[in-house]
């Protein structure tokens, strides 16, 4: 399999953005899982989590809503272990699922996103508790389905949209209800979630820095990403067009910000007033600019990683849900306890494989997805560690 690998690693600089401790380290590859996927896993699925414990094995879960089929495959055996298949019709079905989060065989949460509903069910797909994200009485248009009052929000979790259980809780990513085109969404507060697990009580505990209010970013650049670190009880915030990473307590109380952008970085530009409702200019002003992704915390290493993808002109101006398609190079950086930046690499797309922004992180690295365009039956994950 043939595949292009850059990795750099620069020299102490002073200047933000630049490796900035004069003990600069590289990204060095060390291991690789391969995923047998069968015959109705497409190793670019949509809905996925990595789930450190199920039964006692490490596996990776993958959605196949045409099958209504959850499909866990073994990180040791490199097989398919199970399927969880549930229903779409009748009295114990679980229609439009996307988003879903395995927190034990006990604890599945599967999320009917646009019904503005989620469901606690087990393994067997037994319902524990519904829990619902619209108001009763929320007047909704008759042709989209969206609420009309401008201040609800779809429930989003998903691999790198957080979803994190408390015994008392969960916390979870929401998008606003209103157009990414309008500034007023930027304003919102409702990006991370507090749900009470005994009442179904909706807090809003999140919103945009105010760096972004007053301005209209575009939908590709309007999400959160977050990671939440057991041991420091810490939460990691990551804005798409927002070069600074957040550090917060589980109150939601700011710790730290800092500067965590790519070497060449080129600041994030809001969207001009022609791209306004013109999807065309408006993809073509996206294309342009950087993008960051997601955030995540080693607990195994005390480090901090954080993805951006570099721009790329020559996408187009038609956006398409297929992630192989146009792939943006990805830039992938690794921070300390001290918030400084002490490796960065440049992962470039190549015609024979394509590294998404689908990581995880395990005892024995970063583990970032790579789809081998040779071989679309296998799903690799490239491991890396800091050295």
């Amino acid at each position: 399999m043939k595949r292009i690998l850059v990795l750099f690693c620069l020299i102490s600089f002073s200047c933000g953005g630049k490796i900035g401790n004069g003990n600069s380290r590289v990204f060095k590859e060390i291991h690789e899982y391969v995923l047998n996927l069968d015959r109705y896993t497409s190793p670019v699925e949509e809905y996925i989590q990595y789930v450190p414990n199920w039964k006692g094995k490490e596996v990776f879960a993958i959605h196949v809503r045409g099958m209504f089929e959850i499909k866990l495959y073994d990180f040791t055996t490199n097989e398919l272990l199970e399927t969880l298949k549930y229903s779409h019709e009748g009295p114990k079905a679980y229609p439009n699922t996307y988003d879903f989060h395995i927190h034990d065989e006990n604890n599945i949460f599967m999320n009917r996103r646009y019904h503005y509903r989620a469901h606690l069910v087990n393994q067997h797909f037994d319902l524990i508790k519904t829990f619902e994200f619209l108001d009763p009485g929320t007047k909704v248009d008759p042709v989209s389905g969206i609420p009309l009052s401008g201040k609800t929000f779809l429930p989003m979790f998903n691999h790198n949209k957080i979803f994190k259980k408390f015994p008392d809780k969960f916390i979870l990513t929401a998008s606003p209800d209103i157009s990414s085109y309008d500034p007023k969404k930027f304003y919102a507060d409702c990006l991370l979630i507090n749900v009470e697990l005994e009442t179904g009580e909706i807090s809003r505990v999140k919103g945009y820095p105010e760096k972004m209010h007053g301005k209209a970013w575009g939908v590709l650049h309007s999400y959160i990403y977050t990671d939440y670190s057991e041991r420091k009880e810490q939460y990691f915030l990551s804005y798409a067009a927002d070069e600074e990473l957040y550090v917060e307590n589980d109150k939601f109380e700011r710790i730290a910000s800092f500067s965590a952008k790519p070497e060449k970085f080129k600041e994030i530009k809001a969207i001009p007033v022609n791209a306004v409702f013109n999807d065309p200019v408006y993809m073509t002003h996206y294309n342009e600019q950087f993008v960051f992704g997601s955030v995540l915390y080693d607990e195994h290493r005390d480090l901090i990683y954080r993805i951006a993808l570099e721009p790329n002109p020559n996408y187009g101006d038609t956006y398409t849900k297929d992630p192989l398609h146009e792939p943006r190079n990805m830039i992938v950086m690794a921070f300390d306890s001290n918030y400084e930046k002490i490796a960065e690499m440049r992962l470039e797309q190549s015609e024979d494989g394509v590294y998404l922004d689908r990581c995880f992180v395990n005892e024995k690295g970063l583990n970032i997805t790579y789809v081998d365009l040779n071989n679309e039956d296998k799903l690799y994950f490239k491991t890396f560690l800091v050295e």
